[in-house]
């Protein structure tokens, strides 16, 4: 009996352990998917809603557009108005010598010109009358105040000895600023003044720094009053003038990047950045275009004003008849340890870091080739705040 009850308690004790085993096998073979689910979605995160709360989310999702290439369209290179001069005489005259020639760089106040003029020499010669005249005057008005404030002259010779003054110093002043607009420099009205400078003649100066770039200036040539006679201008900085469609302006945008090149020849090394400093809001009536202005810089003076050149502006584009392109916007995109992520919702406060392959950006889109499904939406406005929280796991 006592036998009997050992091969039973023997059994009893295999059959536990076969059991324990059992369960235990089938335990263990559950949670190893599990976590092999969690390797795989090791990018998804949860956000607390008091967060979300705090920075409401915009969803976008892909936005398809047609393939486009940029526009390049022929310019005309000009000069930047605020960086040249028109120079001429401002009385009539007759040129006496000529002192520089296209291409000679001058600065502002070189002498350009020496011209003669009879109508010069008459101010010059009033303005030194009228100043002998107002000294007199004002001596005269000085000792008629003296008399009157000892009584001894009226008040009638006191007020007539000032108004003569008065009118006096009123000539010289109307005669110095006609001196001051023929373009006597300050120093040479004061010479007039003193008595060492009684001439016909004028020099002709430039107004700023830069470059002659045109002469119509000939010696002995009679001129009249406002005649153009040098450009000066400084050629570091240009415009470039294009006319683009009425249909094209939309997407031209004040501050865009362009590369201006030789005209037709968009692969030469030649090759000069610029902005758009002005996009027309007058159209032609007849070629329905606008005028658009970019602004350059032009070292190395590679361009001259009135050559035809080529331009290729960020935002004139052309559909090029071929496949879609998928596009989101730029603030849905982040960089993280040097890898381009945008954020997906999984419901429920949950999102997923998402790793994509982007290309260039068109103003405020930025192109993905690859990452993303069709149909996906991803987290766009408020997407930094994710970041922030997928950065702490």
């Amino acid at each position: 009996m006592k036998l009997l009850f050992q091969k039973y308690k023997v059994l009893i004790v295999l059959a536990l352990g076969i059991t324990i085993v059992f369960f235990g096998f089938k335990y263990f073979s559950k949670k190893k998917p599990e976590k092999k689910i969690t390797e795989e979605n090791k990018n998804v995160f949860t956000v607390p809603e008091d967060v979300i709360r705090r920075h409401p989310l915009t969803y976008v999702g892909l936005k398809e557009v047609s393939q486009f290439e940029e526009l390049a369209l022929p310019g005309r290179i000009t000069y930047d108005p605020e960086s040249m001069a028109k120079v001429g005489s401002q009385v009539e005259a007759r040129i006496k010598k000529v002192l520089v020639k296209e291409g000679d760089r001058v600065s502002q106040g070189s002498p350009l010109a020496i011209l003669s003029s009879i109508q010069l020499g008459e101010v010059e010669a009033a303005y030194v009358k009228a100043r002998a005249s107002l000294d007199a005057l004002k001596m005269q008005a000085d000792r008629a105040k003296e008399l009157f404030e000892m009584k001894v002259t009226s008040a009638k010779e006191y007020e007539f000895a000032t108004m003569q003054y008065k009118t006096a110093k009123t000539e010289v002043e109307t005669t110095r600023i006609k001196l001051d607009n023929y373009g006597l420099t300050p120093s040479e009205i004061e010479g007039i003044e003193r008595g060492i400078y009684v001439s016909s003649n004028l020099i002709l100066r430039s107004p700023i720094n830069g470059e002659v770039t045109e002469r119509k200036a000939i010696l002995g040539q009679q001129v009249t009053r406002n005649e153009e006679l040098f450009t000066i201008a400084n050629l570091s900085h240009l415009w470039v003038l294009l006319d683009v469609y009425e249909k094209d302006l939309g997407g031209v945008r004040e501050g865009a990047q362009a590369t201006i090149y030789p005209l037709g020849d968009e692969h030469s090394s030649v090759q000069i950045l610029g902005k758009v400093g002005y996009v027309g809001t007058v159209l032609d009536n007849v070629k329905r275009t606008a005028k658009l202005r970019i602004m350059v810089s032009n070292k190395g003076n590679k361009l001259k004003p009135g050559q035809t050149v080529t331009a290729k502006v960020a935002g004139l584009v052309v559909s090029t008849g071929g496949g879609k392109r998928k596009m989101i916007p730029v603030e849905a995109v982040h960089e993280i340890e040097g890898k381009s992520f945008v954020f997906v919702p999984h419901g429920e406060g949950s999102f997923e870091a998402v790793n994509v392959v982007v290309g260039d950006t068109i103003e405020d889109d930025v192109i993905i080739l690859g990452g993303l499904p069709d149909g996906a939406e991803v987290v766009s406005k408020g997407s930094f705040v994710l970041k922030s929280e997928f950065m702490k796991f």
